[in-house]
């Protein structure tokens, strides 16, 4: 599979997970209102993460920009993945425009 195909797969995967994980952390009687999307947010950040870590992808590699830590790129693409397919899609799309410029 392609690995910005791959990104984009998993940035739905985890907005699917959060959208069912959704309910139950609005359910928790004991969570504070003003918690709750926050509560939501690192959740899908997590998950992002977590994905990102377990494929060992680096969109910056796969966009061909050199870093000195692989693993920050796997960190941010793990952020990347967590905020979901949208902003995923103007991440990539930002650094197309970004590359085709400087070609």
């Amino acid at each position: 599979m392609d690995g910005l195909a791959l990104v984009f797969l998993l940035a739905v995967v985890v907005e699917k997970l959060v959208d069912i994980f959704k309910d139950v952390i609005y359910s928790i009687p004991f969570l504070p209102d003003k918690f709750r999307p926050l509560t939501l947010e690192v959740l899908s950040l997590a998950c992002g993460l977590l994905f990102a870590f377990q494929a060992n992808i680096d969109a910056f590699m796969l966009l061909n920009v050199k870093i000195m830590n692989p693993m920050i790129g796997v960190a941010i693409t793990g952020l990347v993945i967590g905020k979901g397919a949208n902003f995923a899609h103007d991440f990539f799309h930002s650094f197309s425009k970004d590359k085709n410029l400087s070609s």
